[in-house]
Order: structure tokens, then C-alpha cells, then sequence
């Protein structure tokens, strides 16, 4: 009987944590408790394995026949025995020493894994459990309130059993609290290797109703009463707060928690941001900032957010981190030679939290942006053009703040500084893959055309235009096609790669003039733009041009060459049958250049085995240093090999 592994886990954890009553202690007193607490959570090893063996070899076992030798007379069920083992641990929870609460919360983590394990009384584990968060974050917040009553949270009957919670009660502190987040946060990690999906589902239904049921109101009101005097432990409670709700965020499956702390973010930023007090640690506070970005993009590609949601993150952002978002985005480096240079805890950079709030900034703007009449249901309030309106404002704002005031101007430089911007863009984004293609698939998607001259609609479109930042893109990876490759068979970021090969092939060749005559100007060369001849304006065109020609073309060689040998990772014909838009269009340039019959042109194009000595003479006798003679060697054999 399940009861009888419960009982004996039980009186395990009562024989031994009953001696331990007081929350301060002396260093002889912690030691034990430390040895204490790690003794208990070998011997809980063991007991789970005993689920796994077989179940006949129970009645072999002489204690079975008579369990009520190791049964308290109060624990007439496993319900009980729950109860009593949460309690005891969760007043360890309490204690001053940091190392008794860690090993305190270690075994509540494996106590879970007994549970799972017994395939039993799973739900009423995570009700009690989240009873004791509220009851001490109640407590916490309002200790002249009373406490939760116990039978609206744990569905068991309770008149005839009685658990000391005054003790827990009197001891709450934001350290515990905190203490029992991270508890609940290990847990999920734990479930995520789970086959039972009812499980987990059980989790996020439990702890979404009581994330529902707590006051955070009355935590606010606390706040603007205490904020200067807030403890260093307040801050560490919001960091695995929001570590909590970034793992519950991360989870693809139906998650009933991740609505809830939809409506619990925006004071959360409160919170975070408002409440920095003397004690204010700023390596905790720029992790805290970083968990928030991370949870808030999380959030936005979980749930289809509505307009209104999306209008107030864009005015949160901008309230809360302005900062980051104003910072230069062409500033060098700093020196990171004391830590990792993305490391939350870097003080001397923040470019990895800038790279967030700009990429979570745009994707709220860009979605605003986006908006149809044909998606009406997906604004609120009716009004798409409005809503439009706010994300273009948005994001022209932001743009003003990193371009030149005379960019409206419209002089010869304009073009150069549109570019020098957009490559800028792009390398702060070159280190972190993921969110790089994230960001060039939403330029590439969001429509900035029109139908009013408008000058600032104007800048948006030449600063993002799909063609310019594609060259640029190619030009950052030095034309290498290795690298394109690398991106296209990694398992992070193979699928958003192919995806935007596949939307720029088509864009290009929907623009080839500006794919054509691209040009991007260093800054050397920007200084002496008054003395530069149109003739070698053209020459950087061609060159720009034909690097980013040549690099598609091997990238489709080396595509085709892993996939004929069963290497590539997945399916690439269509990427490759999208480069046949790319190959009739440099087909045309060079039917233009060698004035090569339409007839054969055609054959070649059709990927017929001709072999004509005819052409290839006429390609190779023609100045073997010219750009688009390398280009049509490469095309012509290409063809001739297929």
C-alpha cells in the first residue's frame, strides 16, 4: 500500500528533523543540522527506488504485514503524511543559516521525486506545497493578516489532524520565500524529463490557481511604504520569481500558469525597476533585468498577445528601459577581461541586455506594424490603423535617437548613413545566432511601403530594406558560404536560416536593380566622397555584387553535395529549388555579356546535358580577371554539371 512507503518516509524525516526547532543556531547546532539533512536525503534515494522494483516482492516483506509499527497514530493517510513532511521542511525553509535552507530544499525536491515515483498523490503534493508559498508570502506582505484557511488549499480532510504552522508563520522572511520559489522551479525542471505529461499538467494547474488567489496588490502597497529599507533577500525573491515564471514560459505544452503571470508581469517591473533602495545590488539588478527580457520574449512568441497588451509593453519598455534602448548600438566593446562577455553579471557591458529590449522592442513595434484589416480580431480595440500608427511612432522614436538630426535632410550622404546604421544593426546581433535571424525574418516580413509620401515612412524603408540588409548580412560573414552553411545544418538555427535564404532569394530577384547596383561606402571612403568618380562608384556595385553572387552559388554547391551524400541534416529541395530563380536571372546577364544564342541559353537553363566546347571557349578566351567571366565559369559548369 502506497500509505506505508508514505508513513515510513514520514517518520524517516520526523526522527530525524524533530530536535531542530529554533530558526537561529550556533555553529555546532548548524553542523548537525547540515549532516542531518544530508543523511536524510541519501536514505530517500532509496526509498523512491523501491517504486521501480517489483511490486510481489512487497508481501515478502515483514514489516507490510504489520505497518502500523512504523505509522504515527495521526497519519491515517498519505494525505497526512504529505502534510507533516512539507511542514517540517518548509520551517527549515525559515532558519537564518543559507546552507540548511539550501539542503532543506533539496530534500523537498527529492520528497517530489518520491512522489512522482509512487504514481500517487501528486496533486495533493504541489496543493500543499503552494499552501505554504501563500501562507508566508501572505505573511510576508501583511503580517497582521490572517493566514490562509488550509481547507480551501489542500483537499484533504483536516478536522481530526493538526500541524504547527505558528512556527512557520512567526519565522516567514523573504528569504523563504524565495526559498520555496526556487524549490517549486527545480521541481519543473525535474518534470521536464517526465514521460507523463498528466503530471506536469497537474503542476501548472496548481500553481496557476494559487499564483491566481495571492494578493499582489498588498505586496505593491508594502512596497511604496518600505521601499527604501527593502532587504538584499526582497531582490534575490524577485530574481527566482522570475527564473520561476521563465521556466513555466519556456514550456510548449497547454500551460494554465503562463495567463496568470501574463497579468503579474507589469508589476513585477514595478517591482524590479521602482524599489532600489541602499541595499541595491547592481549585479542582482542586471540579472533580474536580463531574466525579464528573456521572460518577456518568451512570452510574446507563447501567446498571441492583443493590441492592447502590445501598446502598454512598448510604453513599459520604454519607461523601464530607455537606457538600453538609447545606448549607441555602434559603441565598441568595453574590456571583459574579468568575466564572460555575455554574462548577466557583467557590469562593465550591457550589450547583451540591449540586444533584448531592442529586439523586444521592435517585435512589439513591428507586430502593431503588421496589423491587416483582415486580422481585426487580433486587435481589441477595433482600430488597426491606430494601432499601426503607435508601432511606426514607436519605432521612428527610437530610430531619431541613433540617427542624425539632419537625416530628414535628405543630402548626399543620406544613403551612406541609412546603411552605415543598418550595418551597425546587424553586427550587434552577429554573436547571438538565434536572435539574429529572428530579427532579419521580421524585417523582411513587416511591409513598410505607404501609399502617402511620407518622409519618415520613407527613412524606414530605406534604413530597413530586405535587399540592403541582406548584402550587408553576407558582407559581415565575409561572403564566406562555410558559415552560411554552418547556419543552415545547426540545430539552433538551421530552420530560421533556410527561412530567410528562402525569402531573400525571392526578394532579390523581385529586385534585382538593387540587389545590382548595391554599394556600401567605409568611412575612409565616405571622407572623400566629393572626389570619387561615378565610374569607381560603379566598380564597389559590381563588386558587393558578385562576392554575394559567388557566395550563394557555392553555398547551393555544398548544399547539394551533403545532400546527395545523405549528410544534411534535413530536406533542403526547397531551397534549392528557389535558387532557380536566382540562376535565370544571372542566365539573362550573361546571355547579355557573351551574346550567347537563345536557343542554347534555353537548353542550358532547362539543365539538358549539352556540352557545348563552343561556349566554354567564348568564357575562358575573355579576360579571365573579369568579375562576371569568374561568375559565368562558376554558373556555366554548375549548369554543365547537371
Amino acid at each position: 500500500m502506497s500509505w506505508f512507503q508514505y508513513s515510513r518516509l514520514c517518520r524517516l524525516i520526523h526522527d530525524s528533523l524533530h530536535a531542530f526547532t529554533v530558526v537561529s543556531m550556533t555553529k555546532k547546532q548548524e553542523h548537525s543540522l547540515l549532516i542531518t539533512l544530508s543523511q536524510v536525503l541519501r536514505k530517500i534515494k532509496p526509498l523512491t527506488a523501491e517504486f521501480d522494483s517489483d511490486p510481489s516482492s512487497d508481501s515478502d516483506n515483514g514489516d507490510h504485514a504489520n505497518p502500523s509499527v512504523h505509522v504515527l497514530e495521526c497519519h491515517s493517510s498519505a494525505s497526512h503524511c504529505i502534510l507533516k513532511i512539507i511542514n517540517d521542511l518548509v520551517f527549515l525553509l525559515t532558519v537564518e543559516s543559507r546552507y540548511a535552507q539550501h539542503l532543506a530544499s533539496n530534500v523537498l525536491v527529492s520528497v517530489s521525486e518520491f512522489v512522482v515515483a509512487s504514481g500517487n498523490n501528486w496533486e495533493e503534493f504541489m496543493q500543499a506545497l503552494c499552501f505554504y508559498f501563500k501562507l508566508i508570502i501572505c505573511k510576508v506582505i501583511s503580517p497582521s493578516s490572517d493566514p490562509p484557511i488550509r481547507s480551501k488549499h489542500i483537499g484533504c480532510d483536516s478536522t481530526d489532524f493538526t500541524l504547527n504552522l505558528q512556527r512557520v508563520l512567526n519565522n516567514a522572511t523573504w528569504h523563504s520565500v524565495g526559498a520555496i520559489v526556487l524549490v517549486l522551479r527545480t521541481i519543473l525542471k525535474q518534470l521536464k524529463h517526465e514521460d507523463d505529461a498528466k503530471i506536469l499538467q497537474i503542476y501548472f494547474q496548481v500553481l496557476g490557481s494559487c499564483l491566481q488567489t495571492i494578493p499582489w496588490d498588498s505586496c505593491n502597497r508594502m512596497l511604496i511604504s518600505d521601499s527604501n529599507t527593502l532587504p538584499i533577500s526582497w531582490f534575490e525573491f524577485c530574481g527566482n520569481l522570475v527564473q520561476l515564471f521563465c521556466s513555466l514560459a519556456d514550456c510548449a505544452d497547454e500551460n494554465p500558469a503562463v495567463r496568470e503571470i501574463l497579468n503579474v508581469f507589469p508589476q513585477i517591473l514595478t517591482w524590479c525597476f521602482e524599489t532600489q533602495g541602499e541595499n541595491h545590488n547592481s549585479n542582482i539588478s542586471q540579472y533580474i533585468q536580463h531574466k525579464i527580457l528573456v521572460l518577456m520574449i518568451r512570452l510574446s512568441s507563447l501567446i498571441n498577445l492583443d493590441c492592447n497588451t502590445v501598446v502598454s509593453w512598448l510604453h513599459l519598455i520604454e519607461t523601464y528601459l530607455q537606457d538600453l534602448l538609447s545606448e549607441s548600438i555602434s559603441e565598441p566593446e568595453a574590456d571583459q577581461d574579468n568575466c564572460l562577455k555575455d554574462s548577466p553579471f557583467n557590469t562593465t557591458s550591457h550589450r547583451h541586455l540591449q540586444r533584448r529590449a531592442i529586439f523586444l522592442y521592435l517585435n512589439c513595434a513591428f507586430s502593431l506594424i503588421g496589423l491587416k484589416e483582415n486580422y481585426k480580431k487580433q486587435c481589441s480595440c477595433g482600430n488597426t490603423s491606430s494601432c499601426s500608427k503607435k508601432g511606426f511612432t514607436g519605432l521612428y522614436e527610437w530610430l531619431k535617437t541613433h540617427l542624425p538630426a539632419n537625416i530628414l535632410d535628405k543630402n548626399e550622404l543620406y544613403d551612406d548613413c541609412c546603411k552605415s546604421f543598418t550595418k551597425s544593426f546587424i553586427q550587434l546581433y552577429m554573436h547571438e545566432d538565434d536572435m539574429l535571424f529572428k530579427i532579419l525574418l521580421q524585417l523582411t516580413s513587416t511591409p513598410f511601403e505607404c501609399t502617402q509620401q511620407n518622409t519618415e515612412y520613407q527613412i524606414l524603408s530605406d534604413i530597413f530594406n530586405p535587399v540592403c540588409l541582406f548584402h550587408l548580412f553576407l558582407s559581415e560573414l565575409h561572403y564566406d558560404h562555410q558559415v552560411l552553411l554552418d547556419y543552415l545544418i545547426s540545430k539552433d538555427t538551421g530552420t530560421s536560416c533556410a527561412e530567410y535564404l528562402l525569402r531573400c532569394l525571392r526578394i532579390i530577384c523581385d529586385k534585382w536593380d538593387s540587389f545590382l547596383k548595391f554599394s556600401f561606402r567605409t568611412e575612409v571612403e565616405r571622407q572623400s566622397f566629393t572626389k570619387r568618380r561615378k565610374s569607381e562608384n560603379e566598380g564597389t556595385c559590381r563588386q558587393a555584387f558578385y562576392k554575394a553572387c559567388d557566395c550563394l552559388l557555392l553555398l547551393k554547391k555544398s548544399v547539394e553535395s551533403l545532400h546527395q551524400k545523405d549528410l544534411f541534416p534535413y530536406n533542403p529541395q526547397a531551397l534549392l529549388r528557389r535558387y532557380v530563380l536566382l540562376l535565370k536571372q544571372l542566365l539573362c546577364m550573361v546571355k547579355l555579356f557573351y551574346k550567347i544564342s537563345g536557343t542554347l541559353l534555353k537548353r542550358i537553363a532547362c539543365k539538358r546535358r549539352v556540352f557545348s566546347l563552343q561556349i566554354v571557349k567564348t568564357v575562358y578566351d575573355i579576360d579571365r580577371d573579369c568579375d562576371i567571366c569568374r561568375l559565368a565559369r562558376v554558373l556555366l559548369l554548375d549548369l554543365l554539371v547537371h
